[in-house]
């Protein structure tokens, strides 16, 4: 059987890109699909052929099945790839295409069907063999009458949901309304589906996933498991394999099961089998996602395999061209989600244009990426930026170039999570893992918090001496005498500001690649490479690389093994500075609230004149398919409310004018 000539990606960012390269790897041609505003995205131009998805909303453009589809037959693609979200898990999209004589690369549309419904995976699973925990769906009345009954804390889930998309835990029952409310909400905006499903909550668990391969010849095999525990948000920011909770006899249990489940549905293609596992290493049925995961490329990297490149000759009618047996597992892979967002802020999405943006590289290591260069990250979408993945011969040792990889990772211009994953990969609790899936959450303060210390670990004069050469070689395109003042000097000496001190420094030399300078009394020389904002520079006989930006008002940012540093000359002079008000809380008690990210308003609960007290839900924000909260910072009074539900904010003007008691 001939693979496919043609083959249309309907989804879009890194795993569009990563589905791209698969791909042209085996000699097919790829059609991409985009919304208004993405034509110069990497998924686009990286494919042969691209069209537009015409339209402004999710529903209207990569969750429109019949516009897809009709692309599909325009440019003769025979089959689609989903990837993961959007599309991917829709069973009547999946149906569609079986009945327009497009091959879905997936399984069939009555298995997605089947595994989607969270009343009839468990069935499934309980009728395969498989533990399970209490669980119930149903309107929102059934699901209060029925949650009423269960100990709390209980799950609320998107019954159509998967990668942590609508998911809250309810400690409760006062709680569950809102919660199955917001779930709905969440649920209808991501997945088209707005069925909620209530499950037992199982203290301080584990998440172990198996990933599996199925062809359509009865032939199903695993390619062992994942751990996927460290989670904000209910959705896994790093995930490895396999898992270092798991003993021999676990993952041959842990396998045997999914093999069942898979072989009693007549499983095909590509799917993850999800269990939850107690601290007594007991484990049940999650769910199944009938999909390409996020976190493959870890299950990739120890087994040698593209599970891409499977899935299309699977989906091609092919055996599985691979054996249980022949796929031993090879050493250790960790991958780390790098996200647009602020983890000191409650991980809330930090969108925006990126200034800065160079990737790391390495034998073991491994980026799948939306960007190449730097770009816009788009507030209407998920905020991953890419997925870092490293591989060594154990876990220590890809949890060492994780380190040094998460290091040579320059992204300005937006708030990361880089240095907030530098530092729980210094944790001791994950070198040990001793970790659960609320463990992240639970710690982030003081995963937050320990970062000081381990910036404290690099030498500062690196980022300061980047800096002073970056400023000397600084070209302003307008030639103006006052943008280099300093360097007129017949004695070159400099005084800056660097994280805040007051440091002094004489340029001996700075010519050609070397550099030599007196930097509060002390000599430095050494060698360096300055090109497109990443610097290569020698520090006492060791190399760095560190990545350099300035803004319009001359500050410097540097960013050294993933930790940020701030330098501003003062011999540069600068525009008048203009004071807004802060927006780096979402409250700034009494006076004007403002929102920590642009969005959609959902959901106004107060009005001018209601009186609240401090903790209370003033609004709900809807940012890259996320809600927030924005709440009341004190008891008071709400004077105004400037927005209404389903507007558009940016975040640069206030939603409400609120008084505190002090002030009324």
């Amino acid at each position: 059987m001939q693979l496919f000539p043609k083959i249309l990606i309907a989804n879009r960012g890194e795993i569009a890109v990563r589905i791209i390269r698969t791909a042209g790897k085996m000699g097919i041609t790829t059609v991409a699909v985009y919304a208004a505003g993405e034509r110069d995205t990497l998924h686009v131009r990286m494919a042969d052929e691209a069209r537009e998805l015409k339209g402004s909303s999710l529903a209207e453009t990569y969750l429109n099945a019949d516009q897809i589809i009709s692309i599909a037959r325009e440019t003769g693609s025979p089959a689609i790839h989903p990837g993961y979200g959007f599309m991917s898990e829709n069973e009547n999209f999946a149906e569609a295409c079986e009945k327009a004589g497009i091959i879905f690369i997936g399984p069939r549309s009555e298995t997605i069907a089947l595994m989607g419904n969270k009343t009839l995976a468990r069935e499934s699973a309980i009728n395969a063999g498989l533990p399970v925990v209490e669980g119930y769906t149903g309107t929102v009345n059934e699901l209060l009458l029925k949650g009423a009954g269960m100990k709390f804390p209980v799950l609320v889930k998107a019954a159509a949901g998967g990668g942590g998309k609508g998911m809250r835990i309810v400690h409760s029952k006062e709680n569950l309304q809102d919660a199955i409310e917001a779930t709905r909400r969440e649920a209808e905006a991501y997945f088209g589906n707005g069925m909620v499903f209530l499950e037992q909550y199982i203290d301080s668990p584990r998440h172990i996933e198996v990933q599996l391969l199925a062809d359509n010849h009865g032939n199903v095999i695993h390619l062992f498991e994942r751990e996927c525990s460290i989670q904000r948000r209910y959705q896994k920011i790093v995930e490895e394999s396999p898992s270092p909770s798991v003993n021999d006899k676990m993952r041959k249990d842990l396998g045997d099961a999914a093999l069942k489940l898979a072989r009693a549905i007549n499983y095909r293609n590509a799917g993850t089998i999800e269990f939850l596992a107690d601290r007594h290493g007991n484990f049940y049925f999650l769910e199944m996602n009938t999909r390409i995961q996020v976190e493959h490329p870890a299950t990739e990297f120890i087994t040698n395999t593209d599970i891409v490149e499977e899935q299309i000759h699977i989906a091609a009618g092919h055996k599985l061209r691979i054996d249980l047996r022949d796929k031993g597992i090879d050493g250790h892979a960790i991958e780390c989600r790098i996200y647009a967002e602020d983890p000191a802020a409650g991980f809330i999405p930090h969108p925006g244009k990126m200034t800065c943006y160079h990737q790391p590289e390495g034998k073991g290591v491994r980026v799948d990426s939306a960007y190449d260069h730097e770009d816009e990250v788009s507030g209407n979408y998920d905020p991953l930026i890419s997925k870092l993945i490293t591989h060594g011969k154990n876990r220590e040792d890809a949890r060492e170039k994780m380190v040094l990889a998460l290091g040579n990772y320059g992204i300005h211009g937006i708030k990361t999570n880089i240095s907030f994953l530098q530092s729980l990969m210094h944790n001791d609790d994950f070198k040990t893992a001793s970790f659960s899936t609320t463990w992240c959450e639970e710690n982030a303060g003081r995963i937050i918090e320990a970062e000081n210390m381990i910036k404290s670990m690099n030498p500062w004069q690196v980022p300061a001496i980047g800096a002073i050469i970056a400023s000397l070689e600084r070209k302003t395109g307008r030639n103006l005498l006052w943008d280099n003042l300093g360097y007129w000097r017949e004695e070159k000496k400099l005084r800056f500001c660097f994280e805040g001190e007051i440091v002094d420094a004489t340029i001996i030399m700075v010519s050609g690649n070397d550099y030599q300078l007196i930097l509060s009394g002390e000599e430095f020389t050494g060698k360096y490479n300055f090109e497109n904002k990443r610097m290569k520079l020698e520090f006492k006989n060791e190399y760095y690389i560190v990545f350099i930006s300035v803004n319009s008002e001359g500050q410097f940012r540097v960013t050294c093994r993933g930790f940020d540093y701030f330098f501003r000359r003062f011999d540069f002079l600068k525009k008048k500075e203009i004071f807004l008000p802060s927006k780096d809380e979402t409250l700034s008690g009494s006076g004007a609230i403002y929102s920590p990210m642009p969005g959609r308003i959902v959901k106004v609960n107060e009005s001018a004149g209601s009186v609240v007290k401090k903790g209370d839900t003033l609004l709900i924000i809807e940012s890259m398919k996320m809600e927030n909260s924005i709440k009341a910072p004190e008891d008071g009074i709400i004077e105004s409310i400037s927005v209404k539900e389903g507007e558009l904010i940016d975040g640069s003007l206030p939603l409400i004018l609120f008084q505190n008691n002090q002030t009324t």
